[in-house]
């Protein structure tokens, strides 16, 4: 996948990807089969993963603002 090209498709598959996995993670956590507190070493990977999903999201957030076409005058 590295030499493939960027496009629509391949964006919506990995956007896909994504919001599956972090869904599976809130799953697994809110079912409480594991507990982070057992597993220490997950903080040092999910606390910087939240601080780049957030901040990402900020930088994904004002790009579509600048995509989005003029809403209409009443």
């Amino acid at each position: 996948m590295p030499g493939e090209k960027w496009n629509v498709e391949r964006l919506h598959k990995e956007v896909y990807d994504a919001r599956t996995k972090l869904f599976v993670i809130v799953k697994v956590l809110e079912t409480g089969s594991l507990e982070l507190k057992d597993c220490p070493e997950w903080a040092l990977v999910i606390k910087p993963l939240l601080n780049e999903i957030t901040e990402n999201a900020e930088k994904i957030r004002s790009f579509l603002a600048e995509e989005a076409p003029p809403e209409p005058e009443p």
